[in-house]
């Protein structure tokens, strides 16, 4: 089906050509007949007045032509150009979508762009996805909506925080105007379903459903649970309990909500019985049967916080059996749609509605237990299919909102094309150090672009002709195979010092000597410098700022990897800021880009100090963004030569444009 968009400048369509040519032939049939009936009296007329023939008839045609001309620019302007669709698959790389495209595994891609607007789409710096998201919302850099990281430091305790949702203020992260507030889109209704940053969701014109930055009933980004007969893992991201057991049945209690100053006591006691290899959850009067190595379905699990406060949430539990061990995993808990204390959509019972027309979903913003499967208390198996009910749940959405989309905008937001590139880079990248071990995992990536391929011939069918239609990702992705542990590096420079003889600290800093250290690293690509009057215990006098960030940027760019000669950090960016905002906290100081291969390592990221500058990255997180912009761009596809743009900024300035006319 041909998607292209028709110019109003270009001639009529097909369809509004057969009314033209049917007006005509009744127009004319009408003449013949009254000339039959009266053509002797116009000819009379003619004869004796022909000047005022003459002037009506002139009168006669510019009343029509002023009729058609209207009627076909309400045609165009309010039937053909209302409905505009925004497809968002978070991470999808341009080389490998040119090369499943030139392989024929992606048919509707490779159609839309034949028939289109393809190219790669310029991400932002850093190539992270809430500072990509922040820009595609307001239209502009990080200097201007705030967001430069997953996470950012408090200068006042050095300590860390996530970026993505503000849990004290309850605030969304970003500043500025988004675009669905722009004068041509105030009016025009907007479906926006698991819009990244939007917690808490805005009020507009139509429905909202928030993704990135919804927590989870701890307050968290996602906190598993796991219990088990054997031994306990260690230094994993989730809460780990030992069963107790009796007879064959084995007891535990399930954490719940928890926010930062008050006491983490509220539980639920669960039973696990095992009686004859057959398996039964029973919790708050409930049972669920269970199979080993199979997801369960939702379970209810409601929590008490006083005498007035309910909290109902939904999980799932992967049950594994290993010999005489039996381990339950216990995903994070998701708010419940219907019943959630926090609104997660706009109306706030729209997500309530949704769980009734495609079935009960998750509702964290970031659903997938990756820290799990890198802690080694989630397999591979168990990943793949949260992957599948995820993806599954955004294409039940997809298929409803298209069905009942009657004009303005629809947007639709995957983020498990992300999730799936980050956990299986490793099964087509031959230098990953568990390559050779991946082999039955191959086909995860590929596959995976034809889930997209099929949500977006899905999309095609059910577009008219003269529809608009974007598909965008916010960056590309590209291999993580050493860990860059910058800390250390500015640490070996004279940068970062550590007190007490120390050459390692654990995180948050804890062995920094504020008094000597000048620059320091959180975040995946950020670093600060420790300025007087900014940080609480600053030793960088402002005048001193500029000569530092140029020495910094000289000697993370000539830093050799010691294993092979190779410069890791393609470019160091200062960021500069206009001066009213000079000290502004949110920003770092300076954002380091990575070359292709490496990435800013997790200890990194929670402020650690290890011993080496360089490791192997040995997780099953296998792919990554979080480097140069240059070596990640995102695409970006259309159905028209008139929508288009060139950086993901412009995509929400884009849709103002359709609505207004102007990228017709």
């Amino acid at each position: 089906m041909y998607l292209g968009y028709i110019d109003p400048t270009g001639g009529l369509p097909p369809s509004l050509w057969g009314m033209v040519l049917a007006s005509l032939l009744g127009f004319l049939g009408a003449i013949w007949a009254v000339f039959k009936l009266y053509g002797y009296r116009l000819l009379a007329f003619i004869k004796s007045r022909p000047g005022r023939f003459l002037l009506v008839s002139a009168l006669l045609t510019a009343a029509l032509m002023a009729w058609f001309s209207r009627n076909r620019s309400s045609e165009e302007f309010t039937a053909s150009d209302q409905r505009l669709v925004i497809l968002a698959f978070d991470g999808l790389d341009p080389r490998l979508l040119e090369k499943y495209m030139a392989a024929g595994r992606l048919p509707h891609f490779s159609k839309l762009a034949e028939r289109g607007i393809y190219h790669p789409l310029e991400t932002t710096n850093p190539p992270q996805s809430p500072v990509a998201w922040a820009s595609f919302i307001t239209g502009s850099l990080p200097e201007s909506h705030g967001v430069f990281d997953f996470l950012k430091r408090d200068p006042e305790t050095y300590l860390p925080d996530l970026t993505i949702a503000d849990r004290h203020n309850l605030a969304r992260p970003w500043q500025g105007e988004p675009f669905w507030q722009s004068a041509q889109l105030k009016d025009v209704s907007k479906t926006l379903v698991r819009l990244p940053l939007a917690f808490p969701p805005p009020k507009l014109k139509g429905r909202v459903l928030a993704g990135m930055g919804v927590w989870d009933a701890r307050g968290t980004e996602g906190t598993y649970f796991y219990y088990t007969t054997g031994p306990l893992p260690d230094e994993v991201r989730g809460m780990v309990f030992p069963f107790e057991r009796a007879g064959d049945t084995l007891t535990g209690s399930l954490p719940g909500p928890y926010r930062s100053g008050q006491d983490d006591i509220v539980r639920e006691p669960f039973e696990l019985h095992t009686d004859g290899g057959a398996y039964e959850l029973k919790i708050q009067g409930h049972s669920y049967p269970l199979q080993p190595d199979s997801w369960s379905p939702w379970i209810n699990v409601e929590f008490k916080l006083g005498v007035a406060q309910r909290i109902k949430t939904i999980t799932k539990v992967w049950l594994t059996r290993d010999g005489d061990n039996v381990s339950l995993y216990v995903s994070p808990l998701n708010l419940h749609p219907s019943h959630s204390p926090y609104a997660i959509s706009y109306p706030k019972g729209y997500a309530d509605e949704l769980a009734g027309e495609v079935g009960m979903f998750h509702t964290r913003g970031m659903p997938f237990d990756t820290h799990a499967v890198n802690d080694g208390v989630l397999s591979d198996k168990a990943f793949l299919g949260q992957w599948n009910a995820i993806t599954s749940e955004r294409e039940r959405m997809l298929e409803l909102e298209l069905k009942r989309l009657k004009d303005g905008i629809l947007f639709v937001y995957f983020e498990s094309s992300d999730l799936i590139q980050h956990m299986y880079y490793r099964a087509i990248d031959p230098e990953n150090p568990l390559y050779a071990e991946s082999s039955d995992l191959r086909e995860v990536i590929p596959e995976a672009y034809e889930r997209c391929d099929r949500a977006l011939g899905q999309t095609m069918k059910s577009l008219k002709k003269q529809d608009g239609l974007i598909v965008i990702s916010d960056h590309g992705f590209a291999p993580f195979r050493q860990a860059v542990q910058l800390n250390a590096i500015l640490r070996d420079e004279g940068f970062l010092v550590l007190k007490d003889g120390n050459t390692t600290s654990p995180e948050f800093f804890k062995h920094a000597d504020w008094s000597k250290t000048r620059a320091y690293a959180y975040g995946f690509n950020a670093i600060y410098l420790n300025i007087e009057g900014r940080e609480a215990e600053g030793s960088l006098a402002p005048t001193e700022v500029a000569e530092l960030k140029k020495d910094i940027k000289q000697k993370l760019e000539s830093f050799a990897d010691p294993s092979n000669g190779e410069h890791p950090i393609k470019t160091v960016y200062p960021v500069e800021k206009p001066k009213t905002e000079e000290w502004n906290v949110a920003s770092p100081d300076l954002i380091v880009g990575y070359r292709r291969g490496y990435r800013g390592s997790w200890e990194t990221a929670l402020g650690r100090v290890t011993e080496k500058t360089i490791t192997p990255n040995l997780k099953k997180w296998s792919g990554d963004h979080c480097i140069d912009p240059s070596e990640v761009p995102g695409i970006f596809l259309s159905n028209s030569k008139g929508i288009d743009c060139r950086h993901l900024r412009e995509v929400g300035g884009l849709a103002s444009s359709f609505f207004s006319g102007s990228s017709r």
